[in-house]
C-alpha cells in the first residue's frame, strides 16, 4: 500500500498545548488534520484527471489515450488509480491518505524503466502552509 501520512510536528509544544487547554486543542487540532488530508486526498486525485498530460498518445481498447511526461502527473485511463486513493484518520493528530495498489509508488518515485509521474509529494508540499495556518487557528481557538 502506498500512502503519504501526515503528522502534527513539533509534538512537544502541541502536547504542551493540549494539557494547557484540555480536549478542546486536541479536537481543533484533529480538525486541522482532517481538513488537510482531505484536501490533498483530493488534490492528488485532481491532478492525476486534469490536462494537460504530454506523454505518448496511442489507442488502448479502441479508444485514444494519451499518457503523461516524465514529471507530470499520471494520466487517468480507466479510472482505477484515481478510485483506489483513500483517506483515513488515524488518530486525532494523524490521517493517511493512501492507494490499495502498489503501482501508485512506482508511478510517484519511477522505477530503473520509468520516470516518476508524482501527485503525492506535489500535493503534500501544496497544503504544507495550509496546515501550519491551520495548526496556528486551532491553537489559537484553544486558547480562548
Amino acid at each position: 500500500m502506498t500512502g503519504i501520512s501526515l503528522k502534527v510536528q513539533n509534538v512537544d509544544a502541541v502536547m504542551q498545548a493540549i494539557r494547557q487547554y484540555g480536549h478542546k486543542a486536541e479536537a481543533e487540532l484533529s480538525k486541522a488534520v482532517n481538513a488537510t488530508a482531505l484536501t490533498i486526498n483530493t488534490d492528488i486525485k485532481k491532478s492525476i484527471q486534469s490536462p494537460p498530460k504530454t506523454g505518448t498518445i496511442y489507442m488502448r481498447r479502441g479508444k485514444k489515450h494519451q499518457a503523461s511526461a516524465p514529471g507530470e502527473a499520471p494520466a487517468t485511463d480507466t479510472g482505477t488509480l484515481v478510485s483506489s486513493i483513500t483517506y483515513k484518520q488515524e488518530t486525532p493528530l494523524t490521517a493517511t491518505v493512501s492507494s490499495r495498489l502498489d503501482y501508485a509508488y512506482y508511478l510517484e518515485f519511477g522505477t530503473r524503466s520509468i520516470k516518476p509521474r508524482p501527485s503525492w509529494v506535489p500535493a503534500v508540499e501544496k497544503n504544507t502552509k495550509l496546515f501550519n495556518d491551520l495548526v496556528d487557528a486551532a491553537l489559537r481557538r484553544a486558547a480562548k
